[in-house]
């Protein structure tokens, strides 16, 4: 065979693609698996009290100051879960009644109005509550709370109506960061 058709074969299987690498799928996958870590975590910042005017029976008082909670954890959009105890012998209610108080809270930058306590959403129960855009929520929300802000939480007490006991009382909030 002569040199010349020898080139004329070669430069033909090379225009066909017998050059050209070949290949069943044109793309392929991987996974990656990571986790990501971190801890939530909030904290009061300053006073871990508020304080209430005297109240008579079927009376009611919004705290004086609010208890400033902080999203302290690094990188973690936190929301907060609320409830309160009973404080024998008085039970806590939605409504106040015979030895039964009630305890709303809301989060606020400024001292909110009696009115703006709305009882039902914004009602403390013994059970674990989860702050949402309406549930506790005044100007400001517990729900998605950013790293490094923090939310004023104001509180209203309504007294029993009657009652078998009177004097100074300490009332607990539960405050829990979560997700």
């Amino acid at each position: 065979m002569n040199k010349k058709v020898l080139a004329l074969v070669v430069l033909s299987f090379g225009a066909m693609g017998f050059g050209k690498s070949v290949s069943a799928a044109n793309f392929a996958s991987a996974s990656v698996n990571v986790t990501l870590s971190g801890t939530l975590s909030m904290s009061i910042v300053g006073s871990t009290f508020t304080i209430l005017s005297s109240v008579a029976p079927g009376g009611s008082a919004v705290a004086v100051s609010s208890i400033t909670l902080l999203n302290d954890s690094v990188g973690i959009v936190e929301t907060f879960t609320l409830k309160s105890f009973d404080s024998t012998p008085w039970t806590l209610a939605q409504n106040p009644g015979f030895n039964q108080f009630a305890l709303q809270a809301i989060f606020n930058s400024v001292a909110p109005a009696a009115a703006a306590f709305v009882v039902g959403e914004d009602s403390l129960t013994t059970a674990d509550k989860v702050s949402t855009a309406a549930v506790f929520a005044g100007n400001q929300s517990g729900a998605a709370v950013p790293p490094g802000e923090s939310r004023g939480l104001w509180v209203r007490f309504q007294a029993p109506t009657s009652t078998t006991s009177f004097g100074s009382r300490d009332l607990t909030i539960s405050i829990v960061a979560g997700l």
